[in-house]
């Protein structure tokens, strides 16, 4: 097959490199039971605020009456975890008994080295190493919403035949999950499963000699694929676009990326990573207020939505959902700038309130505090998985 027909064949399908939750295949769904190498059915939800974060949303107490504005008013107590209003109070009731932070000594204070130390393990990608020990059948384990790539622009090679998939429009998903009838010149779902699978057969010989290059296209055919084989679930189309206050479809601001992020939650994605590109590096900020401000206007709708529906009530039966909050970096004091260490605030039902990611009031972390690969193994280890790619935990303690 010509370069020509191929490309326009697949384009005719809606198949394209991470294009998969945006191919129109009415009738298929996302929201199929991942049987999860875990005990359930599992999802850690990264939240990373690009530019740094400020331990006020990770141990407020360490500041009170002395920094960052933090008065005894203006912060939420979940046992011996404090975080500002701002934060506290997307947390519903039923979850402040299972919250947690976790310390990062990372030693780092650039924006891209951190960025980029934060998502890998030796040579691997963090989260898809995660998503490759959860394991499951899902079509997609690994998901970005709103980009197409990690912080500081990396896009990973698979680990263990997991890659990490862009999800940037829910316009197709949100579509093929409510029933939508079948567009006259789009093909059902036994059509769309044959004409997949034709073109992975066509591309073959093309893709096996370009296999650094075409490796996405390898990936967005193979999830297509699994994507299509599954049965159709029950789906209110318009209940979920008033919870997330949705004016579209693009996966283009905080709320639309926790929307979609719960759509691949409910899919069995593994690990969902989301982004925000907002003020965070945010240098002079000694009152903690133009944070407090950004995240009550930019996150908070978003999380406090997400956290509702997937990590409160009965949506924990019978799901593991784990919300992980950090950033670069602290914000040191006196001015607002890089502090070389950072915590995770984690949230979900396998995890108790144990503050180990409160800084003392300088913003310094214990000395012995472990670093990256701790991070992702106590994720790991609240995920339950098998064997923990990321050897010994030493956050058990965090653990329910």
């Amino acid at each position: 097959m010509n370069n020509f027909s191929r490309r326009g064949f697949l384009k005719a399908l809606g198949v394209g490199a991470g294009a998969v939750v945006g191919t129109r295949i009415p009738g298929s769904s996302l929201l199929g039971v991942a049987h999860a190498a875990t005990p359930e059915p599992t999802s850690v939800v990264v939240i990373f605020l690009d530019g740094g974060i400020n331990a006020i949303f990770t141990g407020a107490d360490a500041f009170t009456n002395t920094a960052f504005g933090v008065t005894g008013n203006n912060v939420t107590a979940m046992g011996g975890v404090v975080v500002d209003n701002a934060l506290g109070q997307a947390i519903p009731q039923g979850a402040q008994s299972r919250v947690a932070s976790i310390g990062v000594r990372h030693g780092i204070t650039d924006h891209g080295n951190a960025q980029r130390s934060l998502f890998v393990n030796g040579n691997q990608s963090a989260p898809l190493m995660l998503a490759n020990a959860i394991g499951g059948n899902a079509a997609i384990k690994a998901a970005v919403v709103g980009g197409n790539s990690l912080p500081s622009g990396q896009r990973p090679a698979p680990v263990g035949g997991v890659s990490l998939q862009p999800i940037q429009d829910m316009r197709a998903t949100i579509d093929a999950i409510a029933g939508a009838e079948n567009a006259p010149n789009v093909a059902d779902r036994p059509g769309s499963l044959k004409g997949l699978e034709a073109a992975t057969a066509m591309s073959k010989r093309v893709t096996e000699k370009s296999s650094r290059s075409l490796t996405s296209v390898n990936e967005g055919l193979a999830s297509a694929i699994e994507t299509v084989k599954k049965p159709v679930q029950p789906f209110n189309a318009q209940e979920f676009n008033t919870a997330y206050n949705l004016q579209g479809t693009a996966v283009n601001n905080f709320r639309a990326k926790m929307a979609a992020a719960e759509l691949m939650v409910r899919s069995g994605t593994n690990v969902v990573i989301a982004s925000d590109q907002g003020p965070w590096d945010s240098h002079g900020d000694t009152t903690g207020n133009n944070v407090r401000n950004q995240f009550t206007q930019r996150i908070r709708p978003g999380l406090q939505t997400f956290l509702s529906r997937m990590v409160d009530g009965p949506a924990t039966t019978g799901r593991n959902v784990i919300v992980a909050l950090f950033g670069d970096f602290h914000r040191s004091l006196p001015g607002s700038d890089h502090q070389a260490n950072v915590s995770a605030l984690v949230i979900g039902k396998t995890l108790k309130n144990v503050p180990k990611g409160k800084t003392d009031n300088r913003v310094g972390l214990a000395g012995g505090s472990p670093g990256i690969a701790a991070l992702w193994a106590g994720l790991a280890g609240a995920a339950k998985v098998d064997q923990n790619p990321f050897g010994a935990n030493p956050h058990g303690d965090v653990l329910a």
